[in-house]
């Protein structure tokens, strides 16, 4: 019996930010990408939009007929990139008056020789996966520089990874002792918060900092994006153009804003802003991830499918993105390359239970029954009400037909329940067309042949015993 993928994509391809931090790969502000992420930083050679033709040279994987060039503010929230003043010029942009107040940002410090050395060493042991070595480095790096924020920073992706949240959101706010306006580290406590089911405790931690380093954008697109998951769609919209007014260019503040507009359900506005922030910024992970999603929207599984690739391509460590990815491969029936993207996730995100549920449909379909078994009941014990888990055992037990240490009556029994426990868990979420409807039905009658089959097999044996005890006896 073929099973379709759709079981986990919705619940796979939806989530955000779920997933850790990344690490750092350069030394700090001797790179433009620091400044970058504090805001005032592009591609020089970008126009910010306002083109006009429809083509779009962004290298973020896509097809990109659908992209119009942008250009102009709109009621909704949603101004594109393009036209008006930076903070660095006069005149109204797109997003209103630039903003120029606020109190100058503290200087970001840098580490003494000794700790730099190490920390370039757990850099270069990070990039080649020892990770073990990476974490030794960047701990001589903060023995020696107990200031070293950076090196702080990195234990705690490092430590989040090793699923020691705690022990993470202790070395970010050592990081953020030394430097409090450090963008990285106040995200990779949100991410924490979030995957906790705690995005009021992440806003309530951001908003007065967001206050106090306004001149951070960084920051102010990071509670615009908290509030995108809180679905305050309408204070993500003004914060997250409160950022652009400061800089129009700066893509994590469009994200927001582009996030926000999916949320209300306005796709092709959502579109041109990430059309817009592709061309501004090349090869960004988020665009693309999100380009994705608006494709599969669409229709376009091909295109989310490229989409994908090039997000996990411009960020490794993107956990959201290989994930969807790998949905994306199960649906083709690319089961092996799916597995290779969801083995991967694990390794970045072992809290997250949808990293269990990707892994668990890709050992079913590769009929790895023992490997989906485990991993599907480690996302039921992360978190015992997602359906889709349940969904996906059910699946596992009805196509298993030779279930290990279990005969097929308690398979097909286990996978009632399962579809059962699905069904209660959806509530007035199923319709008639969802498909536990066929396949408890299909399990229901299974189970009956099957407990025929043993009912006869047992009556079999039962008439056979006293001529093979009688045998004996002679």
């Amino acid at each position: 019996m073929r099973i379709p993928r759709a079981s986990i994509a919705s619940s796979l391809v939806a989530i955000a930010l779920v997933g850790m931090a990344p690490l750092l790969t350069t030394c700090g502000d001797d790179d433009d990408s620091e400044r970058e992420r504090r805001g005032g930083g592009g591609d020089d050679d970008d126009t910010s939009g306002g083109e006009g033709d429809g083509d779009d040279d962004d290298d973020d994987g896509g097809d990109d007929d659908d992209d119009d060039g942008g250009g102009g503010a709109t009621s909704g929230g949603g101004a594109t990139s393009g036209g008006g003043a930076t903070s660095g010029g006069g005149g109204a942009g797109p997003f209103g008056e630039p903003e120029l107040g606020g109190a100058p940002l503290p200087p970001r410090r840098q580490m003494s020789g000794s700790a730099l050395s190490s920390y370039r060493q757990g850099m270069e042991a990070a990039a080649r996966g020892d990770f073990a070595a990476a974490r030794q480095a960047f701990q001589a790096a903060l023995s020696a520089d107990s200031e070293a924020f950076r090196a702080a920073y990195n234990l705690a992706v490092l430590a989040d990874r090793a699923g020691e949240e705690d022990r993470a959101i202790q070395l970010y706010r050592q990081a953020l002792r030394t430097q409090p306006d450090y963008e990285l580290a106040l995200a990779g406590i949100a991410s924490i918060y979030r995957r906790r089911g705690r995005v009021d405790d992440a806003i309530a931690m951001v908003q007065p900092v967001a206050r106090r380093f306004e001149r951070n954008v960084a920051i102010t697109a990071l509670l615009a994006d908290l509030y995108v998951e809180a679905n305050n769609t309408d204070l993500a919209i003004t914060t997250a153009r409160a950022a652009l007014r400061r800089d129009e260019r700066f893509v994590p503040a469009m994200v927001a804003l582009a996030k926000a507009n999916l949320r209300l359900g306005r796709i092709e506005l959502a579109s041109s802003i990430l059309s817009n922030a592709a061309r501004i910024q090349r090869g960004n992970a988020e665009v693309a991830y999100l380009r994705g999603q608006i494709a599969l929207r669409e229709g376009n599984p091909a295109n989310a499918l490229r989409y994908f690739r090039a997000a996990v391509e411009a960020r490794g460590d993107y956990t959201e993105a290989r994930l969807a990815l790998g949905v994306q491969l199960m649906q083709g029936g690319n089961y092996e390359q799916a597995l290779e993207h969801f083995e991967t996730a694990e390794r970045l995100s072992p809290t997250v239970p949808e990293v269990y549920l990707g892994l668990g449909d890709a050992y079913r379909s590769l009929k790895q029954w023992a490997k989906a078994k485990t991993a599907l009941e480690r996302a039921l014990r992360m978190d015992d009400r997602m359906a889709e888990a349940h969904f996906n055992l059910g699946l596992m037990y009805l196509a298993a037909e030779e279930m290990p240490g279990m005969d097929r009556v308690t398979a097909l029994r286990r996978a009632i329940d399962s579809f059962n426990a699905y069904r209660s868990l959806m509530g007035s979420r199923i319709t008639r067309e969802d498909r536990s409807n066929a396949l408890l039905l299909d399990a229901n009658k299974q189970l009956e042949r099957a407990v025929r089959r043993a009912e006869r097999e047992k009556a079999r044996k039962t008439r056979e015993a006293p001529r093979e005890g009688g045998g004996e006896g002679e």
